[in-house]
């Protein structure tokens, strides 16, 4: 009986040592994350979340000479499937896969709109077979809610296309000019 609690304290104090030493080092590496974020001028890591959240996807159609001849893209594939970046990262998907137009020519007529390549990029397979890539980009959130017309127009915004009939944003707290019409 007196091995067993004898066994037992070695194996707390072993325990406790254990916990000791891992403060320790939690400590000394706190210490020393506060001194690199000191010396960039910062009071500590960047923990806050990004102001934009979409839910992309991107689409990429294929069209072949023999494709073109049959009437329909050769092939349809996924690039990006319901993936969440920031505005930073969308403006740079659009750049990359050459977004430049969309499905329709005002946010506020359809709730699904879409935005597209207009041009193949001029890459390899473009010289040598013949294939043409174009390009979709579908937002399926923004901000966790599916969008509307104005996340659209922000969209198009932020990649740099253009709606033939744009919304006109009101500043947050300007009142509408005219009378209200609706009683």
């Amino acid at each position: 009986m007196k091995q067993d609690t004898h066994d037992q304290e070695k194996q707390r104090a072993a325990l406790e040592h254990h916990q000791r030493q891992a403060q320790a080092r939690d400590d000394l590496q706190t210490l020393k994350d506060h001194d690199f974020y000191t010396r960039l001028g910062l009071a500590g890591p960047d923990t806050g979340t990004p102001d934009d959240a979409f839910v992309i996807s991107i689409h990429c159609e294929r069209w072949t000479l023999q494709g073109l001849e049959a009437g329909g893209a050769s092939t349809h594939d996924i690039e990006l499937d319901r993936v969440i970046v920031d505005a930073d990262d969308l403006l740079r998907h659009g750049r990359d896969y050459g977004i430049s137009g969309s499905s329709c020519t005002d946010p506020s007529m359809t709730a699904d709109i879409w935005f597209r390549s207009t041009y193949p990029p001029e890459d390899r397979a473009y010289f040598e077979q013949g294939v043409q890539k174009y390009y979709s980009l579908h937002i399926h959130e923004v901000n966790g809610h599916p969008p509307g017309p104005t996340d659209y127009q922000r969209v198009a915004d932020l990649i740099g296309v253009r709606f033939d009939q744009a919304l006109q944003r009101q500043e947050q707290g300007h009142e509408p000019e005219g009378p209200d019409l609706c009683p």
